[in-house]
């Protein structure tokens, strides 16, 4: 049976549009994450709370903690996020530059220290040390997977499926499909990410190779049946997506061997102007369907399990 992990880009509330500061460290979410997240065990769920410093840092981060490992300490894993913004040892520059957004882009020495710190803070509030990594803004680089392998990492969450952030200085996952790899020693296994169409069988050509659809975007007949069949760049998560084009995102990616399948979605969504995503009450509404819809019908289907949870 394949797996079905929940993955939270566990992290602090701040203008997605404004600029990369250390100032943007508020964490004012953790009754309605604890709920919300509750709720997604309930249903079946194991959450992976990817946390960075603002959030493990903070009283309210360490609250969400605590009561997760009272009440549900089999069913979650807590793994480790960097946000080189907020997370010490820090640049000089303010605003943080968009290419030192992306962790993977940072000197080596510099990427060593912040996930070092972080790792060590994480283990401190934990008791355990983390053993998945989730980069931010998925922000893996040339010397991410050395540095996660001398820091005792086994798992990586970072890639996206089928996604290029090179426009923005960021990693280019375009040839990257949603199968499990392995780089340096680390098991990564990509966020869900791929295609629907309105018949299934287009669907799983496409998310088979990413050649497949490079072929028909390069010509003028190609574009024109991928119009006609209505493709859809889909995400595993209700930030944007309905619960009907994820299990059509899931069928496909199950049909063409995905052995393991990431839902994923940002902390801060979960409350109302948390994130671009969550941004009205009618939103959040759809957020909150659309993800229990989905773990729902999916429990029975796919093994719900953690990343990589390590022993005491």
């Amino acid at each position: 049976m394949a797996k079905l992990s929940i993955v939270v880009h566990t992290e602090e509330e701040f203008d997605w549009d404004g600029g990369f500061y250390r100032r943007n460290n508020k964490v004012t979410h953790d009754k309605e994450l604890t709920e919300f997240c509750e709720k997604l065990i309930q249903a079946g769920g194991k959450v992976v709370f990817a946390m960075d410093y603002a959030f493990v840092s903070s009283e309210q981060g360490k609250a969400v903690v605590k009561h997760f490992q009272k009440y549900h300490a089999e069913d979650v894993e807590f793994a480790t996020h960097l946000h080189p913004w907020v997370n010490p040892p820090f640049e000089d520059i303010e605003p943080v530059p968009e290419k030192h957004s992306y962790p993977g882009n940072l000197p080596y020495s510099l990427e060593f220290e912040k996930l070092k710190c972080l790792t060590e803070v994480i283990e401190k509030t934990v008791g355990r040390r983390p053993t998945t990594y989730l980069a931010g803004r998925y922000g893996v680089g040339e010397n991410s997977y050395e540095i996660l392998s001398k820091l005792g990492y086994t798992h990586d969450v970072s890639i996206s499926a089928f996604a290029d952030f090179t426009h923005q200085e960021g990693p280019n996952f375009s040839e990257y499909t949603n199968h499990t790899v392995v780089k340096e020693g680390i098991t990564c296994i990509p966020h869900s990410t791929g295609y629907i169409s309105y018949l299934s069988a287009f669907s799983n050509f496409l998310n088979k190779a990413p050649k497949n659809l490079t072929l028909l975007n390069n010509n003028v007949l190609g574009k024109v049946v991928l119009r006609l069949m209505g493709v859809k760049k889909v995400r595993l998560s209700p930030e944007g997506f309905t619960a009907k084009e994820m299990q059509k995102l899931t069928d496909s990616l199950l049909a063409t061997g995905t052995q393991h399948l990431i839902f994923s979605f940002h902390s801060s969504s979960v409350k109302i102007g948390g994130s671009p995503y969550t941004n009205s009450p009618g939103k959040l509404e759809g957020f909150r369907k659309h993800s229990f819809n989905l773990i729902e019908n999916r429990t029975a289907s796919l093994k719900q399990t953690l990343i990589a949870k390590p022993s005491l």
